[in-house]
């Protein structure tokens, strides 16, 4: 069906998936055909199975033998867990990108917050969630230390994933003021205040985005809802 190189046609099929999820073209938990995303994109079906798996690297796609692929649908246990790993990388990233590189951290920080800012003014949803990531991203990659980075990335697709699809105006104001309230602390060098204010920030993303399922869509051998995957269309050369 498609003479480009099919390491690169993956990489297209995949970002184009990836996409989908993060800016919630298609629903968490949504059941994802190999055969009519092949079609709709205008590929073979062997880079999207290739794309799906290495989504289910990231924790973006659950594939269920017998059963098909699926958007990932956290339980409450979950996004608890996920909180927990993120309050211990994210406290530890803050310590030592301020005895790093603290102009730089600061710098980004203020930038995201400004940018999320601006969005949440705009009614600009997605612009928001992907200024809310660069906001603790900043964090992560100012740390100096590839173990925690890389620690960081086995989560962050989830986390935005959540972020975009759970978020309302009332969560997006909160924590844009929480961001500048961390922010104050650290221009203040006060690195204890700002661990203890992103760490409560953190944690609050349990209640924050909690899911909250359908009838016939309880996780564990639920009754997935099959995205009609309309929005797709061919990749262009």
């Amino acid at each position: 069906m498609d003479a480009r190189p099919r390491g690169l046609l993956t990489a297209r099929v995949t970002e184009r998936l990836r996409r989908a999820i993060l800016e919630g073209e298609v629903e968490l938990g949504d059941a994802l055909s190999e055969d009519k995303l092949a079609s709709r994109l205008g590929v073979s079906r062997s880079p999207v199975h290739e794309a799906l798996t290495a989504l289910e690297q990231e924790g973006l796609i659950d594939i269920r033998p017998q059963r098909g692929s699926f958007v990932f649908l956290p339980t409450r246990e979950d996004i608890e867990n996920l909180c927990e790993f993120r309050r211990m990388i994210e406290t530890e990233a803050m310590s030592l990108a301020m005895a790093r590189k603290r102009t730089e951290t600061l710098t980004a920080m203020i930038a995201a917050a400004r940018r999320m800012q601006e969005a949440i003014l705009a009614d600009d949803h997605y612009g928001s969630a992907n200024a809310d990531t660069d906001f603790h991203r900043a964090l992560i990659e100012n740390s100096g230390n590839s173990y925690l980075i890389d620690a960081y990335r086995l989560v962050s697709g989830k986390v935005s994933a959540i972020r975009s699809h759970n978020s309302t105006g009332t969560i997006r104001n909160d924590a844009s003021a929480e961001h500048f309230e961390i922010i104050d602390k650290l221009e203040r060098n006060d690195l204890p205040g700002a661990i203890e204010a992103i760490s409560t920030h953190i944690l609050k993303m349990t209640e924050r985005y909690a899911i909250t399922l359908p009838a016939g869509r309880a996780t564990g051998g639920r009754a997935s809802r099959s995205s009609s995957l309309d929005q797709f269309s061919p990749l262009l050369d």
